[in-house]
């Protein structure tokens, strides 16, 4: 157990990777990153194209996306499930880090 005043490890890309699934949790939800176009189907694609897509982006980095999707869970009152959870941890997050980030997002 991490004593409540050491200070996590979390980068500044980490951190604003959690205010924008924040930000997606309290303005278009956490739905399922936008597909690439190349990987949709021909209606996908015109439907798109005719209704737009408010999708949130992918975030570059893998590790970098698995904090937008805690932090957007968290943000929008569900419990991150444990596939989540162990990608983050694999990822180099450890349970100080995303208590923090938790914290951050609620």
């Amino acid at each position: 157990m991490v004593p409540a005043t050491v200070t996590p490890a979390l980068s500044r890309q980490d951190w604003l990777a959690a205010h924008v699934g924040a930000h997606d949790a309290d303005t278009i939800g956490c739905r399922a990153p936008a597909m690439p176009d190349h990987a949709k189907t021909r209606l996908q694609r015109w439907m798109t194209r005719l209704f737009g897509d408010n999708a949130p982006m992918p975030l570059a980095d893998p590790r970098l996306e698995a904090v937008r999707r805690f932090a957007c869970a968290t943000r929008a009152g569900r419990l991150p499930d444990g596939t989540l959870i162990g990608e983050l941890h694999q990822r180099g997050l450890d349970d100080a880090e995303l208590a923090a980030i938790a914290r951050f997002a609620a």
